[in-house]
């Protein structure tokens, strides 16, 4: 067999493992709860945000590029055949929740999408990814004010309500740190009204 076919069966390997992952996630019967998700202490409730102590945990993430919303779908598909075998000896590691997605250079258009990786790994018990747009990143424990909301995935649904957390900040004179996260718990296929969408910034 040449080399031609080796990569067109290992293309068609990984398509597999991504339509795999996609329908476990959207139609496997378990909710965004059921999934291991990144652990905090709500510190203090104010009107319509929380403000949260994160512990440290691992991640996986790629840098895309594209709008908000091509975005999160490509890296998706990247961190779910990484997930689902696409890493040196074809490991499949639990799916987790949610789905975090961060500007990385709005000039460009380009953003950071991550997985947490499940707590039972490190960076170095991690497979390794085949995929060189798979990183890993410890992120450290921090002070988090996060606003939730349900909804659909549009921009200005988003907009809407990141001017609800930064008006909360401002009011509770809170400093804050770095870019908003937009973080995702559910599926596409999930009522919008039962959804549950959440943004967060880092406080000092």
């Amino acid at each position: 067999m040449n080399l031609d076919n080796l990569l067109i069966m290992a293309k068609f390997k990984y398509s597999i493992l991504i339509v795999l992952s996609v329908l476990k996630f959207f139609f496997g019967g378990e909710t965004s709860m059921a999934y291991e998700q990144p652990k905090y202490t709500v510190l203090e409730k104010r009107d319509n945000i929380e403000i949260r102590q994160y512990s440290e945990f691992l991640v996986a993430e790629a840098e895309v590029v594209g709008d908000r919303d091509e975005s999160g779908t490509a890296g998706f598909k990247i961190l779910a055949a990484y997930i689902f075998g696409k890493n040196r000896g074809d490991h499949n590691i639990s799916m987790t929740s949610p789905v975090i997605q961060s500007e990385n250079s709005p000039d460009e258009k380009k953003w950071i999408v991550q997985f947490m990786m499940p707590s039972k790994y490190n960076i170095e018990s991690l497979p390794k990814p085949l995929d060189s747009k798979v990183h890993f990143k410890i992120i450290p424990g921090k002070k988090i004010a996060a606003v939730t909301y349900s909804g659909r995935w549009t921009e200005s649904n988003y907009q809407e309500n990141l001017s609800v957390l930064k008006k909360e900040i401002e009011k509770a004179q809170l400093k804050t740190k770095g870019v908003p996260l937009w973080a995702r718990y559910n599926s596409p296929f999930t009522p919008w009204f039962l959804r549950r969408n959440e943004i967060l910034i880092e406080i000092e």
